[in-house]
This record gives structure tokens, C-alpha cells and sequence, in this order.
């Protein structure tokens, strides 16, 4: 969070001198930032209190209110690059699929958590199935990669908690047969990349826009729209160039003034270009680590509903965060996403936090039950607190008198 505190401020600053200039307030944005930090931490320690069986017990009331909130979106959703994304409660704005990856998640974990042969019935192979495409398609037309990281997610914690294997199988055959049907239509049918209601054909765009580009060096034959289409990736790359072993200082950032979206779709390379290879290769490491520290906590669990739970909160946060490098470093399309707990706040802040409060919530829960075990294996019927036990007072002893023999 400290690392998020010091990019959000410098790559706002533009910003910031313009709505100062106007009239407005310098820190409006980063003081946005703080209070997402502020309500993203609070309900880290609100959602760390709250029992499991809570999330278990309420996970299909969870489930048909994020589904509501995402087919509310698609009609009176507020345009956020280009696509309806958000929806404004309070005058706070959220966007309903990061809830929605959140419900879903915990959706899959509840159904697979049998272990009598229910989690690996076709019909409830068929209930995940049908009900992670009802989620994935409103979130498909608005954002591609959003839907597809989820539908990963959710295919790979399946395949751990043990569904029907032969109906995965198909599945994946199906949705890569699916996947092939689609590009061959981008390709044969103009009309259907070149306009529509749904973001496919800027989909296709970026891809086919990759695809000729990835690994070229920056110059002007290279990128024919440098101050168009092209202006993203060639900033990004740009600011990564410049920033050699220890970066360009804070707050020294050039290429924040050309991104669109520097504090948030391209973070990443901000923080690299400030602060250089060396900064990129402590983000990284922090996120693998993260990624170990939460596969250590779901394997310590007894319970199959908060091990499947624990991964895939570990699948969407790691996933999420090295396809945000890999877009900033032209080795994956463009597609939107944010960098978890270092691009600024919003929505997705405030959802890391409570996904945070249940990695906190199972990691206090193994706690208790491997006290517990301790307890019972020493004969005792309950735990004992060591500092419920009040301290002796000290023994005062009478002087002893000379006795004469």
C-alpha cells in the first residue's frame, strides 16, 4: 500500500495541476485514493470478524444480488472507456463485476465442498456451469478479459474441488471450439467487428493490432498512429525504456503526461519508469510471494468450502496482476486491467479488501483449530488463555527471631 501511496500521487499529478489551475482542489484524486485505502482496510478488520459459515450460508442471497447488479449495469450503467462498466450508488461509483467475481467465486466453493460424491455429480457440474455463463455473458459484453480471467478462475478451482472430470473434458473442447467459431467470424464478417453492441470488434482490433507488433522496437515505422491508437503502448513502453536500474526519481516520470490511464490501466509502468528494474522486480516477487503465501493458507484448512474459496481469491488477484505487466511490457493486448492494491482506488480497492478480510478470517480460523487440536491432545476439554490467569501476589514472610540454643 505504501508503494500505491507514492505511484498514485505522482502519476495524478497532471491531473492535479490542471484541476488546480481550473479552480479546482489539488489533491481531489489522491484524496479519493486515501479514503478508498481508508474503507478498503476497514473492511479488511469488519470482514476478518465475520464467520465463514456466513459467507457459505448467504452465498446464493450473494449470488442473485451481484446478477441483479450486473444486468442493472448493462442498461443504466455509466460509459467508462467506451463501455458501460459502472454504476453510480451515493454518488459512488462501482463497478458490479468486480462484486460479481466475488459471489461467483464463493458460489463454486459452496457447491464443490461435499465430499459424499455430490461435488462431482453431473447436475452439479451443470448448475456451475450454467450459472458462471449467466455471470460471465453481461460481463463478456462489456469486458472481454474481465469475463474470461473469471471463467478461468472458476474452471480451475472446479477442477481442484473435484467436479465431473469427463463433463470438464468437454467443457474445454467445447469452449476452445466456441473461442474458434468466434475469431472466424471477426475475421469473415466485417460487420460484426466494425460495429454491434458489444466490444468485440475493439477486442479483435487490439489483438490483430498485437499480433504485428509485439516485439518491435519503437519507431516511426513500427507505430503509424503514435498519437492515436498507439499512443498507449508506445508511451508505455517509453517509460519503461527510460527507466534503467533505479528509475528516473519520484515524481520525475515523463510519460505520465501522455498515458490515458497512468494510475490506474498502466500503473505498472509509471512505477517503473520512477522507480526502474529494480522496483519491477520487487513487485513481481511481492505478488508471487502473495500467490504462496495464500496457496500455504488454503492447504492448512480442513475445510474443502474455504481451501477452494482461499484459491481461486489467490487465482484472481495474481492472475489479474501479471496480465496488467505483461500489457505494459506489449507481451499481452490491451484490455483494462488494473494492478490490485497499487493502481488507484476504487471498486476493485475496496473489493481486494475484503478479499483480504476472508484470507485473514480462514488464516484466524486454522489458527483456533490447530489450538484446539493442541488443546484436545493434551486432555484438556478447553483452551486455557495464559493471561486470564491473575498473578500471585508475592508471599510475605515474618522475620525469623534469634533463637538461642
Amino acid at each position: 500500500m505504501s508503494i500505491s501511496l507514492w505511484i498514485v500521487f505522482s502519476s495524478t499529478s497532471t491531473k492535479a495541476f490542471g484541476s488546480w489551475a481550473s479552480g479546482g482542489g489539488f489533491f481531489n484524486m489522491f484524496g479519493k485514493h486515501i479514503l478508498s485505502m481508508g474503507l478498503a482496510i476497514g473492511l479488511c478488520v469488519a470482514v476478518s470478524h465475520i464467520p465463514l459459515r456466513f459467507f457459505r450460508k448467504y452465498a446464493r442471497l450473494f449470488l442473485f444480488f451481484s446478477f441483479i447488479l450486473l444486468l442493472y449495469v448493462l442498461f443504466r450503467g455509466q460509459d467508462l472507456n467506451d463501455a458501460k462498466r459502472q454504476i453510480s450508488l451515493a454518488g459512488i461509483s462501482f463497478q458490479p463485476s468486480e462484486l460479481a467475481r466475488l459471489a461467483l467465486i464463493n458460489f463454486v466453493a459452496t457447491q464443490l465442498r461435499f465430499k459424499d460424491g455430490r461435488h462431482a455429480s453431473a447436475r452439479n457440474f451443470w448448475v456451475i456451469f450454467i450459472t458462471t455463463g449467466l455471470f460471465c455473458l453481461p460481463i463478456f459484453l462489456e469486458n472481454i478479459s474481465t469475463a474470461l480471467i473469471l471463467a478461468s478462475v472458476v474452471f480451475c478451482i472446479s477442477y481442484m474441488g473435484g467436479a465431473n472430470r469427463k463433463m470438464m473434458r468437454r467443457l474445454l473442447l467445447g469452449g476452445l471450439g466456441a473461442l474458434a467459431l468466434v475469431i472466424m467470424l471477426l475475421v469473415l464478417v466485417p460487420s460484426i467487428r466494425e460495429g454491434g453492441v458489444t466490444r468485440l470488434g475493439t477486442g479483435y482490433a487490439r489483438i490483430e493490432r498485437f499480433i504485428t507488433q509485439v516485439g518491435a522496437p519503437i519507431n516511426s515505422d513500427t507505430y503509424s498512429d503514435i498519437d492515436g491508437k498507439d499512443l498507449q503502448i508506445v508511451s508505455s513502453q517509453r517509460a519503461i525504456a527510460n527507466s534503467h536500474l533505479l528509475g528516473v526519481g519520484f515524481g520525475k516520470s515523463e510519460m505520465r503526461n501522455l498515458l490515458p490511464e497512468p494510475y490506474s490501466d498502466f500503473v505498472f509502468s509509471i512505477l517503473v519508469e520512477e522507480g526502474g528494474i529494480a522496483a519491477a522486480i520487487l513487485v513481481v516477487l511481492t505478488y508471487l510471494a502473495l500467490f504462496f503465501i495464500i496457496g500455504g493458507i488454503g492447504r492448512r484448512t480442513n475445510s474443502v468450502y474455504q481451501t477452494l474459496l482461499v484459491q481461486g481469491i489467490g487465482l484472481i488477484i495474481t492472475l489479474q496482476a501479471f496480465l496488467h505487466m505483461l500489457i505494459c511490457v506489449n507481451l499481452f493486448p490491451i484490455t483494462g486491467q488494473n494492478l490490485p492494491f497499487i493502481s488507484r482506488g476504487g471498486s476493485s480497492y475496496l473489493v481486494t479488501g475484503i478479499y483480504f478480510g476472508i484470507l485473514l478470517a480462514v488464516s484466524h480460523d486454522n489458527k483456533r483449530k490447530e489450538e484446539e487440536r493442541i488443546a484436545k491432545a493434551g486432555g484438556l476439554n478447553q483452551i486455557v488463555a495464559t493471561e486470564a490467569i491473575p498473578e500471585m501476589p508475592p508471599i510475605e514472610s515474618e522475620p525469623i527471631e534469634n533463637v538461642e540454643p
